[in-house]
């Protein structure tokens, strides 16, 4: 009997440590880590290095992920101890307090040499207000992969490492092919969205913004930002060097996902150095193809977006979470990044070594988006983002079906705007 109310005692005293934790395990933490097959895998390929450094400790992963379902799991106290995020959601969920602060940590002078060692600005992009909500571990950054045989059939010459904005337009009209009155090559593509990357670099290389620095005011509806935008539209529209939802309808393309640049009806793409990987792994490209840096206007205006590693306010595990994170965002878990995957790293040194220049058999295309990095910016984000951003692209559709006029478009999204 004496020996039944011992053992229910210690059952009792365990329900804490096995509640309100999820998949954590008592010796060990939980990472989450979401993508399909290939970063899965890859991400097991770091969790053996972290153990073969550290024997002792141990490290569950599982994959999943999303802002709404890690908002869920942070609200029902079941989110991992370290979890992958985009920098969208290291604001949405550090805002909301379902991540840790991690300034404890990275203020230490050990992680600050560390910091020496990023690219410019990396750290940075994830910081809101004084607060270190996650740690990067690589970087993306997009540029232009052109096809060589459309650029060649039709006698342009293919994109420099220092282009403009203007070379961008002269060899956009040109790369256009016709037939029997019907585009047939389009030079680029790019959806009407004020998330796209090449819309978004071309309104910022000609002086316009979606806000000011401090997010307090909207500058969609600002003069430059509208001639930017209306210069924009005509390349499409009038010149049809992109396609339009109709247009893609014809081609019987709309809703499904096609790669119209492996397809060969697009003589350029916008992409990172992931796409590298696309074209050489999975892809099945018949055509000769090269990368450039994404064209500049005044001045250059890279955009930089980071993958991060974040802990969980609720972990209780914290020390050991910051040796897994520390660890994967040290040299050795970036070595295993540079050597082993397309994107880019996050420290400058070893992008200049033959593991990163050598990448898939491309010592052409890989500088490419190393030397953008010496350049870039976060790319434009606050809080709830999405949801503006969702709303400017029902306006700027209006636009392209010549509902209203590019003015009339800003003039909306800016009303829609709350700082």
């Amino acid at each position: 009997m004496n020996k039944r109310i011992i053992l229910s005692i210690l059952l009792i005293s365990a329900i804490p440590w096995l509640s309100g934790c999820g998949s954590r395990q008592l010796d060990g933490i939980t990472v989450m880590w979401w993508g399909d097959v290939y970063n899965y895998n890859f991400a097991r390929k770091l969790v053996a290095a972290y153990k073969a450094e550290n024997p002792d400790k141990q490290v569950k992963l599982i994959g999943g992920g999303g802002t709404q379902k890690l908002l869920s799991m942070a609200a029902s106290r079941t989110l991992p101890d370290v979890v992958l995020v985009t920098t969208p959601e290291a604001y949405n969920m550090g805002s909301r307090g379902a991540l840790l602060p991690l300034n404890k940590y990275t203020e230490t002078a050990a992680f600050k040499a560390m910091e020496k060692e990023m690219w410019p600005g990396l750290m940075k992009s994830l910081n809101i207000k004084g607060q270190q909500w996650s740690v990067p571990i690589w970087t993306w950054t997009p540029g232009v992969y052109y096809n060589k045989d459309i650029f060649d059939k039709a006698g342009v010459p293919y994109p420099s490492r220092n282009w403009t904005f203007k070379e961008f337009e002269e060899k956009s009209r040109k790369l256009v092919k016709m037939e029997n009155g019907r585009v047939k090559v389009y030079a680029f593509n790019a959806s009407y969205s004020l998330a796209n990357t090449l819309l978004v670099s071309y309104l910022y290389a000609h002086g316009g913004a979606l806000y000011s620095e401090d997010t307090k005011r909207c500058l969609i509806n600002t003069p430059a930002s509208v001639a930017a935008l209306k210069a924009f539209s005509d390349l499409r529209l009038k010149d049809r060097t992109s396609p339009r939802a109709s247009d893609e309808a014809g081609m019987g393309t709309a809703g499904r996902n096609t790669d119209f640049f492996q397809a060969g009806s697009l003589a350029m793409t916008m992409g990172g150095r992931d796409y590298l990987d696309v074209l050489r792994q999975r892809g099945s490209v018949k055509f000769r193809w090269g990368a450039a840096p994404m064209p500049v206007g005044d001045k250059a205006c890279f955009f930089q977006v980071a993958s991060s590693l974040a802990i969980s306010a609720n972990t209780r595990h914290p020390g050991e979470a910051w040796r897994f994170v520390s660890f994967i965002a040290g040299e050795k878990g970036q070595k295993l990044i540079t050597t082993d995957r397309s994107d880019v790293t996050i420290y400058k040194k070893l992008t200049y070594e033959k593991a990163f220049l050598n990448y898939q058999g491309r010592p052409d295309v890989n500088p490419v988006f190393r030397d953008m990095l010496l350049q870039t910016r976060p790319v434009p984000y606050r809080i709830d983002d999405d949801e503006w951003k969702a709303k400017a692209a029902n306006h700027l559709s209006l636009v392209e079906l010549g509902k209203i006029s590019i003015e009339e478009a800003c003039a909306r999204i800016a009303a829609d705007y709350v700082p």
